[in-house]
């Protein structure tokens, strides 16, 4: 319930958010639905925070589960995590050793998951920098797909790529690539044949070195690689690899102006709060969007009911004006 609730308001919010959203090479069965529940593992590069999840979950027809930061999972908030968004732990060595070996209860949590006909998105780079590149591949990703294939569990893999015009705020190009979808047991397979194996099995060792430079070259050619906003998208130098550049956002300058004058007294605290609280992190964009998704709801609400007593029933019009003109103020 909650989770299709957050879907839906993700779906009305992105449209005000992002001034273009492509979707490239999207699994035609997913588009049809076809035998939506199986185990799937979704391997992306991780660019701008819980907004990677939310914006590719959103046009899934089927539930999507998450990792998160460990040492967000308190023992009550944990609960409510897993039970509605289908979200596990995480541990990582740059928030204490101590907690690392509990990443094999999320290995087990994700087996169970996928037992059932889950789909799991997995950030294969291990952690969010928002820049237009792939970094190296830790092992993470290569493990989770080892160990349930050892459960007996044959995954749907799909590499994806998101790709950003910018990362400050509203008004910008989202670039969602999916690359061809593959089982865990054709890896497997490719892998023996291109391996020597002990005894005709493949080790573990192999398949994680094997598995991380096949997804390696999968992933480059869906992120794009550049060196600033303006090579991303293709306006000056190359982006140096076989990735196209993001379309840019067209500029329309005075419709911006005159359209965000609506919203000043409501967008730019939220901005300039959001700015502060995210300082030196990599939060400030997908922050932004949650809080503007979760309020603006209640802006629109207290405006009408607002103009309603000034102007009478001809207030309820500004329930449509506003979200019109926050639509033509994303072109930023």
């Amino acid at each position: 319930m909650v989770y299709r609730l957050l879907y839906a308001l993700v779906g009305w919010c992105r449209a005000l958010y992002f001034s273009r959203i492509s979707l490239q090479n999207l699994p035609e069965d997913w588009q049809k639905n076809v035998d939506p529940y199986r185990p799937r593992m979704l391997c992306a590069n991780h660019p701008s925070s819980f907004l990677d999840a939310v914006l590719v979950a959103s046009f899934l027809s089927f539930p999507l589960g998450f990792l998160g930061r460990g040492d967000a999972f308190t023992p009550r908030f944990g609960k409510f995590l897993r039970r509605h968004f289908h979200m596990m732990p995480v541990w990582r060595h740059r928030e204490g050793y101590a907690n690392v070996h509990r990443n094999y209860e999320t290995f087990d949590e994700a087996n169970r998951y996928w037992s059932k006909g889950g789909s799991l998105i997995i950030f294969s780079e291990g952690l969010c920098v928002q820049e237009w590149k792939l970094r190296p591949l830790p092992k993470g990703s290569a493990r989770m797909v080892w160990n349930a294939f050892q459960e007996g569990l044959d995954l749907e893999i799909v590499p994806v790529g998101i790709n950003y015009e910018h990362f400050n705020g509203p008004g910008k190009t989202a670039d969602i690539r999916f690359g061809d979808t593959v089982m865990a047991s054709q890896l497997m397979q490719r892998f023996q044949e291109d391996s020597f194996a002990e005894e005709g099995r493949l080790r573990e060792t192999v398949f994680l070195l094997r598995f991380n430079r096949w997804l390696e070259k999968e992933l480059r050619a869906l992120v794009v690689h550049a060196s600033s906003q303006a090579v991303a998208c293709g306006l000056e130098g190359s982006t140096g690899n076989t990735a196209s550049p993001l379309q840019p956002t067209r500029n329309r300058s005075w419709l911006v102006a005159s359209t965000r004058l609506l919203h000043a007294p409501y967008y730019f605290p939220l901005k300039a709060w959001c700015k502060k609280a995210c300082r030196d992190t990599v939060h400030y964009d997908a922050v932004l969007f949650a809080i503007l998704m979760l309020t603006y709801p209640l802006f629109l609400m207290v405006l009408a009911i607002s103009l309603v007593k000034v102007f009478g029933w001809m207030g309820i019009l500004a329930l449509v004006l506003w979200p019109v003109s926050a639509f033509f103020s994303r072109y930023a």
